[in-house]
């Protein structure tokens, strides 16, 4: 629902290209994605691009990450939240 969000971890590995990639049932609005460290260091958010709905990015060395994922606001107070599915997909290609 609007305003909901959720949080993930992940491990992702050195020499791989990854892919994050997050999409919203049609009716939601967008979906705010952040990438973080284990400082909880902002390593991306795709609010700073236009709400992108992918992430390309390879790691110097293997680390869990943070994802943290929300569906922002969209409706006036006493609508009625949209509501629905979001998919995270991660991909990657091993270096050759």
């Amino acid at each position: 629902m609007e305003g909901e969000e959720a949080e993930l971890y992940k491990t992702f590995y050195s020499d791989m290209e990854y892919r994050v990639a997050i999409l919203g049932e049609g009716k939601l609005p967008s979906i705010e994605f952040r990438i973080l460290d284990e400082n909880k260091n902002v390593l991306y958010s795709n609010k700073d691009n236009n709400y992108a709905k992918t992430w390309d990015f390879k790691l110097e060395s293997s680390k869990q990450l943070k994802l943290v994922i929300k569906v922002t606001p969209f409706n006036q107070p006493g609508d009625i939240p949209a509501s629905g599915c979001v998919a995270i997909m991660f991909g990657f290609k091993m270096k050759n």
